[in-house]
């Protein structure tokens, strides 16, 4: 019967509303009162919807009536009064037991579908358990019987303070919502990174498979020719080779399984609208900058918007090009990102400030090995980036060009066929 009761936070709600009853006013005479530990109690049981209501109010009623009788001035003036002074606040237990019992009996998923209905029903309890309260002041004190107006009040009371408690509810649930929501958005940013990450990796191992099997093939052929030409050594040492590269082929072949199901694993999200998928690069590249100390300033301009179902290779490429921009600006300045179309292609504009590529270097930056950057030792970076770009764009049949705009920096236009893109709708 008891073995799953909440002991320690019903008497938590107990205590806290005995404590907050004491801010009150008494409109029908002394002992009778309205004040904050009802709207406490009320509230505490919103919070904790996993309690027993109605132990609950048993417990509350209790120690409120033992908090008031040793608070008050009857016994602490004169301590053989407890009873006396027990007498005069005991009413009070009824208020909490039937308010209990009430909130038993309303649904508890009510308040997070129909607030006002809900509201309503409690208005109901409040009553009756004041009802309940009066009643037995009646019976154990012999006071006089409320007034019309005083009812009217006692009603009027308990909708304001109904409903405001039902407010501050309302907020509190409204801000964990949001930290919710918050937390959500930065975990799918973050899957949305690794699964981009995982894309662009996967794309680069197929690539180095289909290198794999081309050298793989020469190396063969090269056997075969050296056999013909009777050349046993330099023939053992050819198909030594190509046995070699068969190996690697297929340890290549379980790296790049184990990258699928890790990238299929992360694909939550079947589509995403383009502007999402630029909200997702501008916010990722507005935390690289500051991670490199650097104050730049993101500005977009989409002048097309639809879903598309191809966003982990959107973002991946777009991501690269922004990347590099970021790199590209020395301390501060601006990175511009446009998405538009023109005919049948969607185009994908990212222009920097930044220190720009020289004229003589503009028919290679595509090219594997090409790089303007050095790690800190001083060693190049590899410069796969941009011939990821590159081999990305193509298998879109889509193309990647480079420009030097009139007011310095570079830019890069991304061309993709709309079609190829485009996630059309279902409905």
């Amino acid at each position: 019967m008891f073995k799953n009761v909440h002991w320690l936070t019903i008497f938590f709600v107990a205590a806290a509303t005995a404590i907050c009853g004491e801010l009150r006013i008494a409109p029908f005479g002394t002992e009778f009162r309205f004040g904050l530990g009802s709207s406490a109690f009320f509230l505490l049981l919103l919070l904790f919807p996993y309690l027993p209501y109605i132990w609950t109010g048993f417990v509350t009623g209790l120690v409120v009536v033992i908090f008031r009788t040793l608070t008050s001035s009857l016994f602490i003036n004169d301590p053989s009064m407890f009873f006396d002074a027990w007498n005069i606040h005991f009413s009070a237990f009824f208020y909490y037991l039937i308010f209990g019992i009430g909130m038993f009996f309303l649904p508890k998923k009510l308040p997070d579908k129909k607030l006002l209905l809900f509201g309503l029903f409690v208005i109901g309890v409040d009553v009756l358990s004041n009802i309940a309260e009066i009643n037995a002041r009646f019976f154990f004190l012999q006071t006089n019987p409320l007034l019309t107006t005083e009812w009217l009040t006692l009603v009027v009371v308990a909708a304001i303070r109904v409903y405001f408690v039902l407010g501050l509810y309302g907020g509190l649930k409204m801000q964990q919502m949001s930290a919710v929501h918050a937390e959500q958005q930065k975990r799918f940013e973050q899957t949305l990174t690794v699964s981009s990450t995982l894309y662009g990796e996967s794309f680069y191992m197929k690539k180095m498979m289909n290198d794999i099997e081309s050298i793989t093939g020469k190396s063969y052929r090269l056997y075969q020719k050296l056999q013909d030409l009777n050349l046993p050594a330099p023939a053992r040492e050819a198909l030594f080779v190509s046995e070699n590269i068969h190996e690697i082929k297929k340890d290549a072949q379980r790296v790049t399984s184990g990258l699928m199901k890790l990238h299929d694993s992360n694909k939550i999200f079947t589509t995403l609208d383009l502007s999402e998928v630029i909200h997702y690069v501008v916010i990722g590249n507005q935390s690289y900058s500051t991670w490199l100390n650097k104050e730049i300033e993101f500005t977009t301009d989409l002048l097309t918007d639809y879903k598309t179902d191809q966003h982990l290779a959107l973002l991946s490429v777009l991501n690269n090009l922004t990347s590099n921009a970021v790199e590209a600006i020395s301390e501060s300045g601006t990175i511009f990102i446009q998405v538009s179309e023109k005919g049948d292609q969607t185009l994908f504009t990212v222009t920097d400030d930044g220190q720009g590529i020289k004229e003589q270097d503009v028919d290679f930056v595509f090219e594997a090995g090409y790089t303007t950057k050095y790690h800190m030792n001083g060693e190049a970076s590899t410069g796969i980036g941009l011939s990821h770009v590159k081999h990305v764009a193509a298998s879109f049949d889509g193309s990647i060009e480079v420009t030097s705009p009139v007011t310095g920096g570079a830019q890069f236009i991304l061309t993709l066929p709309t079609y190829r893109l485009k996630q059309e709708d279902s409905s």
